[in-house]
């Protein structure tokens, strides 16, 4: 027996050998107690974080709101209190027949009841109304965020199970980007700046140009236009608001009254670790984030009725960093390179023909002509400044030690 744990420990005195086997035997009880200790503080600071990121977009929507409000600071921050608290069902699927409807209904009271939220606690009419709504919206997504992983901390206390704690500790990089991305929309929508999902609209409304426009659904405008000796008709959310509109109701009015050949819908496409930000790309069928999905299904109905092709342009961002983040310099500068890809898809279509374009996506701070690109860029390349600054800070505001600890940190 000496002579194989000699093997193991070595050849040194009988003390020594003990010592070592004491250590592992130390090392084996404690060292899982150490490393849930260390998980669970280093998950307490970010949930704290998140937490801390949850307060203040509550606080930048009572600071916006105070001066547009007759109620006090303190009564306007109970009712943002209650409201981020609201939850979404979702309808049931089992039975698939007519889900569709279901979502578009779940979508539309869901809307409502936040815009009528701003309505009773401020004077705010219109577009301005649509636009704090969907910052609400945001903030209660932010607090969702935050008490879930609440909720995943504390279990990971309860059970002291380090499996969910690393599972939770790996998912936290997405986790930080989605909570950062979130929390930052909520005063770009409340101000009314184009975030990464506007392209879309914004791309709408430099090919509109000086045309008139015309509201033909909820949210939604047109204009018609000539190009390369077809009739284009150019469609996008009624901005400067934060909305979507009702998109299939506008390709509908169009397609009853016009033999369409094609639709081009424009929208911002999720792109691959490697691709570049900002990069245009040509796809097949109706391109539209998963809130549009009932949109989808019936502008799909329509175009397999009326024979209609439909080709997509997509401008590569990244789904947790640009979608809802104030726009990007290569978003923003991706705008030739889609009116190219668009003028390349009109002209595959015959001379005569009539195209529908659609700038799909959020409209915000994102108006209808030409002149609104042209404000729009103002305020994209002053986001961009304010964005570089702050990153900047935030990589000179960690210490030596954090730095150390994050890199000896094997979890």
């Amino acid at each position: 027996m000496l002579e194989m744990l000699a093997q193991f420990f070595g050849n040194g005195d009988w003390w020594t050998r003990i010592l070592w086997f004491a250590l592992i035997i130390t090392f084996f009880m404690f060292y899982p107690k150490l490393m849930i200790y260390q998980l669970v503080q280093k998950l307490q600071e970010k949930v704290v974080k998140f937490e801390s990121m949850s307060d203040e977009a509550r606080k930048d929507l009572v600071d916006h709101l105070e001066k547009k409000s007759e109620l006090s600071s303190k009564k306007l921050r109970e009712n943002f209190d209650r409201i981020v608290d609201m939850f979404t069902v979702p309808p049931e699927q089992t039975d698939p027949s007519g889900v569709m409807k279901k979502i578009k209904q779940m979508y539309d009271i869901h809307d409502e009841r936040y815009r009528q939220f701003i309505g009773d606690i401020s004077e705010l009419e219109g577009n301005k109304k649509k636009s704090l709504a969907a910052a609400t919206v945001h903030a209660t997504a932010v607090q969702q965020i935050s008490k879930i992983v609440r909720h995943m901390l504390e279990l990971v206390k309860e059970t002291k199970n380090l499996q969910i704690g690393m599972i939770l500790k790996m998912q936290m990089p997405f986790i930080e980007k989605q909570i950062k991305m979130l929390k930052e929309s909520v005063m770009c929508f409340a101000n009314e700046e184009p975030v990464g999902d506007s392209i879309g609209p914004l791309c709408a409304a430099s090919l509109i140009g000086d045309a008139d426009v015309e509201e033909i659904a909820e949210d939604q405008v047109c204009a018609e236009k000539d190009i390369e000796r077809r009739k284009v008709f150019i469609i996008k959310p009624n901005g400067p608001a934060a909305v979507l509109g009702e998109v299939h109701e506008a390709v509908e009015s169009i397609t009853e009254e016009n033999d369409i050949d094609k639709i081009i819908p424009i929208d911002a496409k999720g792109m691959l670790k490697g691709e570049e930000r900002g990069s245009v790309v040509e796809g097949i069928g109706f391109a539209m984030g998963p809130r549009g999905n009932a949109e989808r299904h019936w502008i799909e109905d329509i175009a397999v009725e009326n024979d209609i092709t439909i080709e997509s342009i997509g401008i590569n961002q990244d789904p947790m960093e640009d979608v809802v983040r104030p726009m990007k310099k290569e978003i923003y500068e991706a705008i030739p390179d889609v009116k190219k890809a668009v003028k390349k898809s009109v002209m595959r279509s015959p001379e005569g023909s009539s195209i529908i374009v659609v700038g799909v996506g959020i409209s915000v701070g994102v108006g209808n002509d030409a002149d609104a690109v042209d404000e729009a860029e103002k305020i994209i390349m002053k986001n961009v400044k304010k964005m570089k600054k702050k990153e900047k800070e935030e990589r000179e505001s960690k210490t030596i030690g954090e730095k150390i600890s994050d890199w000896l940190t094997p979890f």
